[in-house]
């Protein structure tokens, strides 16, 4: 678990999708499907917490527009993590693998905004509105991060590695508020997750420091290539 932490908290950090990989495992593992993704998501905040620190020295983290999107994914992320504990993941697979391909296809295809061009009201209003929807995806399993990055680069206008520091804020108030149901629930392996956020802490920022070093298109070609694979992955494989 602590080896599997550092391999998902490297490349996790950037790409976000860490939870496609290891909750599988940890299923495989032997450890309850519920468990896993409730103890995946400690590992989640362990990762969101080391890259922050490295996005926030580069000046990459936009806090004023990151704040409404917390606020709003964290009311999606209770309602989801509430649905964990009564419906059967499977069919959320398939609809996750559907939406981040389409998201994947929209980042090739996308027209950015010229530069320093000022993002509209109702712009603004829908992209936040689509972090109740992250919040709900994230709270249920995870992988919401990969969401955020292309709603805050499609919306916002954002580069990536400004939408990947930025989306870290939102991300960990989303992981803490349903850690905080599953919490009450009692359904966290907590062997299993410290050893994980362990690893992850050591990968996340080994990870940041080196992406920040690569540069805007080495992220963004990064990204597209697990996206599409770890979509796939939950469009073709059973759940």
């Amino acid at each position: 678990m602590f080896a599997l932490g550092i391999l998902t908290g490297f490349v996790g950090t950037n790409t976000g999708g860490s939870a496609f990989l290891t909750v599988p495992i940890m299923i495989w593992l032997g450890i309850a499907p519920q468990s896993a993704i409730a103890s995946a998501r400690i590992a989640s905040v362990g990762t969101m917490v080391a890259g922050l620190r490295q996005f926030h020295r580069q000046g990459k983290v936009d806090y004023k527009l990151a704040a409404p999107a917390a606020i709003l994914g964290l009311l999606g992320s209770l309602g989801g993590a509430a649905m964990l504990l009564r419906v059967d993941a499977s069919i959320l697979h398939k609809a996750i693998g559907a939406l981040t391909l389409m998201m994947v296809i929209l980042s090739v295809v996308k027209r950015p905004l010229p530069s320093g061009a000022s993002i509209s009201k109702w712009r603004a209003a829908f992209g936040y509105g689509l972090f109740t929807i992250i919040g709900m995806v994230g709270g249920f399993f995870g992988g919401q991060a990969k969401l955020a990055t292309y709603v805050f680069i499609l919306v916002f206008n954002k580069s990536v590695s400004e939408s990947v520091g930025t989306r870290k804020i939102s991300g960990l108030v989303i992981s803490l508020g349903s850690l905080a149901v599953y919490g009450f629930s009692d359904i966290i392996d907590w062997r299993s997750a410290l050893s994980l956020v362990a690893g992850t802490i050591i990968g996340s920022s080994a990870g940041a420091r080196y992406a920040l070093k690569k540069g805007d298109e080495w992220m963004e070609k990064l990204l597209n290539v697990i996206v599409i694979a770890l979509a796939l992955r939950l469009l073709l494989l059973p759940a």
